[in-house]
């Protein structure tokens, strides 16, 4: 293999990785609507419809007002201005056809938040509300004990799991792509802080998928691991003569 064809190769493989990272909101979203339409699941169409529509609603109000007072009260600055390029364009501009065009620090395009903070957030806020809800739902009477040690461990198991998938995408997506996020100490603050309401808002709507039931909310499955000894035990079997 020639130097060339190594160098497009990992460079091919950079534009694909970033492509990935920048559209994760839309690949967990329409993953949650996929799976809302195969199954008729309620936590999945509660996530899909919170990233579909609660998130662009309250990412976009949230750039209206806080652009409305950062030019009021700090007339000038650019600290809360979100840099431009492709990297931060969840959905590339169409007249754009070539390679991808990186972080330019240097162009500034909108007021932070984001959506893909939002969104992502939200689904962070979201899932773990549901393993932490689905850790402290007791047992039901007369339920198998090995499954209920078996749901803990699921349970705890989704949590430590979504931590660490939070904590890399939050620090890939700030040391990478950090301008996305606003040009300043200031701008990342209040993406940050923007982050955590959308994380409250997905707490939010796992507890009002729960008003359906808990076991129609659980979006990881946990709770169908505590089934009551009756629904395993084998059925009698009675022989009639024909």
């Amino acid at each position: 293999m020639s130097l060339v064809s190594a160098t497009r190769i990992v460079g091919g493989l950079r534009e694909y990785a970033y492509r990935g990272f920048q559209q994760l909101p839309l690949v967990i979203g329409s993953t949650s609507l996929l799976f809302t339409i195969a199954t008729g699941s309620i936590a999945h169409a509660n996530l899909a419809l919170g990233m579909g529509l609660l998130m662009p609603a309250y990412t976009y109000a949230l750039q209206l007002l806080i652009s409305l007072v950062m030019n009021y009260f700090f007339a000038g600055s650019i600290f809360w201005k979100r840099s431009a390029g492709d990297t931060c364009n969840i959905i590339p501009g169409s007249s754009k056809t070539g390679p991808l065009d990186f972080l330019r620090k240097t162009n500034l395009d909108g007021s932070v938040p984001s959506y893909w903070m939002s969104s992502v957030a939200f689904f962070i806020g979201y899932s773990l509300s549901n393993a932490i809800d689905s850790l402290q739902t007791p047992a039901n009477p007369g339920s198998n004990e090995a499954n209920h040690e078996k749901r803990n461990t699921h349970a705890v198991t989704v949590i430590v799991t979504t931590v660490i998938f939070s904590l890399f995408i939050l620090i890939a997506r700030f040391v990478y792509m950090s301008g996305c996020e606003g040009s300043g100490a200031g701008g990342i603050t209040l993406s940050l802080l923007s982050g955590i309401g959308a994380a409250l808002i997905g707490y939010g709507m796992y507890t009002f998928s729960k008003q359906c039931g808990a076991r129609s909310s659980d979006l990881f499955g946990i709770l169908s691991q505590i089934l009551p000894p009756s629904a395993t035990s084998p059925k009698p079997i009675v022989c009639t003569a024909s």
